[in-house]
């Protein structure tokens, strides 16, 4: 079994994550990363600015509600993720089953009337195929007989829309969110999706290319299924997987990219300084957090009901978090680093504040530290 270090580990995740060097745009970072959490959408526009060169909120937002090169679902977790357009097929097909949906398993846990649930959803669903769009507002005033609970903001019955692949999220009207007829929203787009478990194979042979090297219980973090649906899916690809030892453990990646894994990593002023925000795809790909954060600053990165905080990072590890505020026509930016900095981190922390203002096509307005602490 070949050794390798905790520092090549880290800049061979770094540069498949597109943190080292810019992929071609927004539909290459989706795709190789296999998509990008959108829970707020903002984010997920910085994760993108992150890996990419001239992206603006403005680019980024004709992605998404123009050219739709980018379509927004529920995919990974049960969470919104932004991916390639094409790519829809294969996530519907990899993140749905019958009776596998949050709301319907509640009808059947809860005793409910399944065949009233169904009836529901085919309703919703005529009405948004007849309308193209429509907001919950929308089945309200239609008069649809619909639970709160299936007219929550949370998701409710667009969600169920979404994971059945009829349905996409097509942005706001007045704050409220917007569903879109896949068929009218992507009239071109081939229908074309693989069993379940042929779509799950894909992704897991492209997540060790993207996030390896990795442990099958990384996977399963990240795609969030039971061990026994993993397992079955890894046997699939493992003859294509080499077996790596990092920092005592056993790790699993491509043999394809074993020469690229153990090519040494650059002296530590060489690596990106980055700042990652909220819900970063780094920050979310693999179960064990050590080779990021020093246990001892885990609960400041992860708090408390899910919510993952924007990181410093230098040197392939989390130095701190940080905060953004727009203000009037400016942004405020605070920033809190676990400790020192390296010198080489204060001209770059300057250069990614600059540049996050300007996906915002904001000024810069103020930059606070917390307990600044740089050499």
């Amino acid at each position: 079994m070949m050794q390798v270090s905790a520092e090549q580990v880290r800049w061979f995740r770094l540069k498949r994550s597109g943190l080292v060097s810019p992929m071609a745009g927004p539909e290459a970072v989706a795709t190789a990363l296999i998509g990008v959490q959108a829970q707020i959408l903002t984010a997920a526009g910085l994760a993108l600015w992150q890996r990419t060169t001239g992206l603006d909120q403005a680019i980024f937002d004709t992605a998404l509600h123009e050219t739709r090169r980018l379509v927004k679902l529920w995919g990974m977790r049960s969470t919104l993720h932004l991916f390639t357009s094409q790519e829809w097929p294969l996530i519907y097909a990899a993140t749905w089953q019958p009776g596998s949906t949050y709301y319907e398993r509640q009808v059947r846990k809860n005793g409910g009337d399944l065949a009233a649930f169904y009836a529901a959803i085919d309703r919703a669903a005529g009405l948004l195929q007849e309308r193209g769009r429509l907001t919950r507002s929308d089945l309200r005033a239609a008069g649809l007989q619909l639970s709160d609970e299936l007219l929550s903001a949370w998701g409710g019955i667009f969600s169920e829309l979404v994971h059945r692949g009829l349905a996409c999220h097509a942005g706001q009207n007045g704050g409220e969110g917007v569903f879109a007829w896949r068929e009218s929203w992507l009239p071109d787009l081939a229908w074309d999706p693989p069993s379940f478990d042929a779509a799950n194979v894909t992704l897991l042979r492209r997540y060790f290319h993207s996030y390896g090297p990795a442990t099958e219980a990384d996977f399963r973090f990240w795609r969030y299924v039971p061990a026994a649906a993993s397992r079955r899916w890894l046997a699939v690809v493992e003859p294509e997987l080499a077996t790596v030892r990092a920092g005592g453990r056993a790790l699993l990646l491509p043999r394809v990219d074993l020469a690229e894994l153990v090519e040494p990593a650059p002296p530590a002023e060489a690596w990106p300084v980055k700042l990652l925000y909220r819900f970063d795809p780094l920050l979310l790909a693999h179960k064990d957090k050590g080779w990021l954060v020093d246990a001892d600053h885990y609960k400041q990165v992860w708090r408390a009901a899910g919510h993952i905080e924007g990181t410093i990072l230098a040197h392939g590890r989390i130095a701190g978090t940080w905060r953004y505020q727009r203000q009037g026509a400016g942004l405020d930016v605070q920033l809190a680093p676990f400790g020192a900095l390296p010198a080489f981190a204060a001209p770059a922390i300057e250069s990614q504040l600059q540049g996050i203002a300007a996906f915002f096509g904001l000024p810069l307005r103020d930059v606070r530290w917390q307990a600044e602490e740089v050499n």
